[in-house]
């Protein structure tokens, strides 16, 4: 064991105070709007903190520093592309204005109102689908974060991360996104200082010309340079763009802090500062990663991909990282520092459950029933609906999430689940919102296409990752043209043509 009774002290007390915290949100729940977006009521600090918890946990640092020790400093072309994406869209208010104007609660809504009740289900489940299989390696990749660092042994992993997970089903089940909010912005600040923490350990432990001189002599120039990488290239930062334009606009956990703004100029706001942050979220934790790399060295070859050597075996490259931390984190600062990774696991998990079972209750449950002829749910059961949802999801993840390992590096794992629903989701709400020949066989072929791009190629072709992607978005556009050319023209409704208008006369 690694940790001492100081580090167990600051860890515990962490795990108690952010639950209790997290339960004081059932005070403020009233209606099914409340628990889903907060009764729109963020402002600018609160959603900022919310968002960058939100999309900042344990998984992201540790597939971020697998990057880094895989592909050195050319794996900084993704970071950067996130986060200048993100500034630009929260400059532009490129879809995001128009979304919150619309007073949405799941992106799945927007296309019953702009297209059909059929399509949002459709929508809802692939969402669901990609979401899930998403999160799915979350849980794993968090408990081996948490063994290696704190020196828990590896046949607790199970336990430990069952145990987390149903501490952050609890508060989110009873108090929704207000008990969300509420400990993301805790949760936050005590990310922000581990983060600060490990990037100085990490420079001073590995130093930074040798950081740099192991690169160059591990890797050479594609260490350093993206386009000539091979795991990288041009397909590579093209579909990285499209990918992050539709993940800061259509990813349903990124876009529930969107829609729980207070108004369109906020989430404006919050999109933009929030991108700076996206900035060091990637490259602080890609530099970890660099730095294990000087530290370990590269062992034995695992078909091309270089194995760490710890204490005489081999490890994955995902693990590198945490046990770099391992080694040079002294008592107490080890405590504060797997606290605050505690606290990315709890955000991200806390905000992924909401967001998912939000899809499955409110884009599933309730347009089959209405589809079906039932009356509507009244605000009562659709808080009771989302609370079920949140205990299946949990269901699934602790089988799937702890014994599902996914192939490759996890970073572009992720890229493609999320892509199974993003690439026509994106092409769909581009063309619903800005386009007036858009109609329903266009929405439905590009949420077919996209998905069947994305999990053909990649579960059962084995194709690159890079190609697999670029390939699902393309298909979307194309089902899209295709649908709005010979599909019956639906203009939009007034309601997104309203925003429309807004808008345009608040930017001029």
């Amino acid at each position: 064991m690694t940790f001492s009774p100081a580090d167990w002290v600051i860890v515990i007390g962490y795990l108690v105070g952010s639950v209790a915290i997290g339960l004081l949100g059932k005070r403020y729940l009233g209606d099914v709007t409340q628990y889903l977006v907060a009764g729109r009521e963020l402002g600018l600090y609160v959603g900022i903190a919310t968002l960058a918890a939100t999309e900042i946990g344990t998984i992201t640092y540790m597939y971020n520093g697998e990057l880094g020790y895989r592909f050195g400093f050319a794996s900084f072309a993704a970071a950067l592309i996130s986060g200048v994406v993100m500034i630009v869209v929260g400059r532009t208010g490129f879809i995001i204005s128009r979304f919150r104007l619309l007073k949405l609660m799941t992106v799945p809504e927007f296309f019953e109102v702009r297209y059909s009740r059929g399509l949002r289900l459709v929508t809802g489940i692939l969402v669901a689908l990609g979401g899930i299989l998403n999160m799915g390696v979350f849980l794993k990749i968090e408990g081996e974060f948490l063994t290696i660092a704190s020196g828990i042994p590896q046949r607790y992993l199970v336990a430990v991360m069952t145990a987390i997970l149903l501490l952050e089903l609890l508060y989110t089940v009873i108090g929704g996104m207000v008990s969300v909010v509420i400990t993301d912005f805790l949760q936050y600040s005590l990310l922000s200082i581990a983060t600060i923490l490990v990037s100085i350990y990490a420079v001073h432990f590995a130093g930074w010309h040798n950081i740099v001189h192991k690169v160059t002599v591990t890797m050479g120039a594609a260490g350093f340079n993206p386009i000539i990488n091979p795991k990288f290239g041009w397909t590579f930062l093209v579909w990285q763009i499209l990918l992050w334009l539709s993940v800061v606009t259509c990813w349903q956990t990124t876009a529930m802090r969107i829609f729980s703004t207070r108004d369109a100029r906020t989430s404006k706001r919050v999109m933009t500062w929030t991108g700076f942050i996206f900035l060091g979220r990637g490259m602080l934790p890609m530099l970890w990663g660099i730095a294990a790399l000087t530290l370990f060295g590269t062992g034995a070859l695992d078909h091309g991909v270089p194995l760490a050597m710890i204490h005489g075996r081999a490890m994955a490259p995902i693990d590198a990282m945490p046990a770099m931390l391992a080694q040079i984190l002294g008592p107490g600062v080890r405590g504060i520092v797997v606290a605050g990774m505690l606290a990315a696991t709890m955000s991200v998990n806390s905000s992924y459950l909401l967001g998912w079972s939000a899809v499955i209750s409110q884009d599933v449950v309730l347009p089959l029933r209405g589809m079906l002829g039932k009356s509507p749910l009244g605000s009562r059961a659709q808080l009771f609906v989302n609370r079920i949802a949140n205990l299946f999801v949990s269901l699934f993840l602790m089988f799937w999430g702890l014994y599902y390992t996914p192939p490759g590096a996890v970073y572009l794992y992720l890229n493609i689940t999320g892509t199974i629903f993003l690439a026509g989701a994106f092409v769909s709400v581009i063309g619903g919102l800005y386009w007036t020949r858009a109609n329903t066989l266009a929405g439905y072929l590009a949420m077919i296409l996209g998905a069947a791009g994305a999990i053909i190629p990649f579960f059962f072709l084995h194709w690159n990752e890079n190609v697999t992607g670029f390939m699902a978005f393309g298909l979307a556009a194309c089902g899209f043209f295709l649908g709005a050319l010979f599909g019956r023209r639906s203009p939009p409704s007034e309601a997104i043509q309203m925003a429309g208008t807004f808008v345009k006369e608040a930017q001029s």
